[in-house]
């Protein structure tokens, strides 16, 4: 802490320090919307210039985490369809606006101190702008958020949140006071590859004579008893030896993390941010625990679900495209990997706790995930924030469709009804707070009871209580600071 002490006691002269730096914005920049707006499907327009000359220079990005996506590195045409429109995409601004966009890609373990918020934190405490944007890992970007190292994306010229490529979940989940220090959209992939999800396999659907699910996501009926109903269909001793194992078929294949996102899917969250913008811990209530309770019963059930990442040297690919499981709970990234597997699987979103729950809500992987944000440090806010819109706008043109495509062509055909639950999933994301804050830390804690076949979360929670609000508070205190000075910026406007 007293890192992050002294990281602050900075902050407040490099604030002043920002706009000193800043280059004027170039002629053509001062086009009027009318004539420089770009129109979508929508009727939406792109609100800064269409065109503009930056004079060459460098676009700098930083992609960093423990996963961390490439979204801006393609320098050429591919026969791959996303790669090639995420080149598209990268070239048509380049042109645009004449400027070069380069990605720096630094995939380590990010818990808090990775590579992206050491890059950041060590270039804002020099005052040097070495990044125009960022793309970091969800545990480091909330860190350089309470500690006032990024630049609010409400008060960047240019960038307006409130447009549909970007994503207006996050948005809510994430802003506080009016002050937003990261957030996604269709600027990148990568909050759709952490989406949660659950894959199911067509061929044993139609096997078996079973009930179709997309039928069930339609009708509202796709909950966590009939989740449990369609797992309990399948099992079958395959090589007849009297023991079920890796070698057999399971109704459900179990990723360790799921428990995250059953919370999640029930409509409960680990923390929320409330209206005075304080974040509180909102884990444990009857909800939660109902919905924990009933996933348990079907996870931890050895005849029917097969926790396959506590076996030895087990290999998942090719349990899933062996046909051993009927369901496997997963995340969006993994779905191109298996495009031709020879029994054509579906995309459903997590089930919800029971048919009177409204929506179905999706998880965004807490370590899988990475967040846009701006170094607070720039050089030319003005030309980043220019940037920053036309590539989430042509993002959403250009990348999205291609997006689709790559994760719903099956083996024969585009699986229609997996684009309509991938809308349903996308338009009800959950960006979970208290798990990128990593309080408790209960994402952890979940995953480690599905290891152990726990069943027990009021004692898992109640052990970690005290810690939880002990650094619940230091962050909010921390946060504060960070906002306050945005929020006094603003009304000094």
């Amino acid at each position: 802490m007293k890192r992050i002490g002294t990281i602050l006691c900075s902050v407040l002269l490099l604030l002043a320090l920002v706009g000193c730096g800043e280059k004027k914005p170039t002629e053509t920049t001062a086009q009027s919307d009318a004539e420089s707006d770009a129109s979508s499907a929508e009727g939406e327009v792109l609100g800064v210039p269409q065109t503009a000359d930056y004079g060459g220079e460098d676009f700098n990005i930083l992609s960093a985490g423990s996963v961390a996506y490439s979204d801006f590195t393609f320098e050429e045409e591919s026969s791959l369809a996303l790669e090639n429109a995420q080149y598209k995409r990268k070239a048509l601004v380049e042109q645009n606006y004449n400027v070069s966009i380069h990605e720096t890609v630094k995939q380590a373990y990010s818990s808090g101190g990775g590579p992206g918020y050491m890059q950041i934190s060590t270039d804002v405490s020099a005052g040097d702008c070495n990044y125009d944007l960022a793309l970091i890992a969800g545990y480091d970007v909330s860190v350089l958020a309470y500690s006032g190292l990024l630049y609010d994306l409400n008060s960047v010229p240019g960038v307006d949140l409130s447009k549909s490529w970007w994503d207006q979940k996050a948005n809510e989940s994430l802003e506080v006071n009016g002050v937003m220090f990261f957030t996604t959209g269709e600027i990148t992939c990568s909050d759709n590859h952490a989406a949660f999800v659950i894959l199911f396999n067509k061929g044993l659907m139609k096997d078996y004579q079973l009930e179709d699910p997309y039928s069930l996501v339609y009708d509202g009926e796709w909950t966590m008893d009939k989740f449990a109903e369609l797992c309990k269909t399948v099992t079958e001793d395959l090589n007849q030896d009297g023991v079920m194992d890796a070698n057999d078929r399971f109704g459900l294949l179990v990723w360790d993390d799921s428990a995250v996102g059953i919370v999640n899917a029930a409509g409960q969250r680990c923390c929320t941010i409330n209206d005075e913008g304080v974040i509180e811990l909102t884990l444990y209530n009857e909800t939660t625990v109902a919905a924990l309770e009933k996933y348990f019963s079907i996870a931890y059930d050895t005849q029917y679900a097969y926790t396959y990442q506590r076996q030895s040297g087990y290999d998942e690919q090719t349990l899933w495209a062996g046909n051993h499981g009927l369901f496997w709970t997963t995340w969006l990234g993994i779905v191109p990997r298996y495009r031709e597997m020879e029994n054509d699987f579906g995309i459903l979103p997590y089930p919800k706790l029971n048919a009177e729950q409204e929506d179905y809500y999706t998880t965004i992987a807490p370590y899988n995930s990475q967040f846009i944000c701006m170094p607070l440090v720039q050089n030319d806010v003005e030309r980043a924030g220019v940037i920053t819109e036309a590539l989430a706008y042509y993002g959403k043109q250009i990348v999205t469709p291609a997006y689709y495509d790559v994760n719903l062509i099956g083996q024969s055909t585009r699986d229609e009804e997996s684009e309509d639950m991938l809308d349903i999933m996308f338009d009800n994301l959950v960006f979970d707070i208290g798990y990128y804050y990593q309080i408790g830390p209960y994402n952890k804690e979940l995953i480690y009871m599905v290891r152990e076949y726990d069943t027990n979360f009021t004692s898992r929670y109640d052990s970690r209580k005290n810690t939880a609000e002990t650094l619940l508070g230091v962050i909010n205190e921390y946060y504060a600071q960070a906002v306050s000075s945005w929020t006094d910026a603003k009304t000094a406007e």
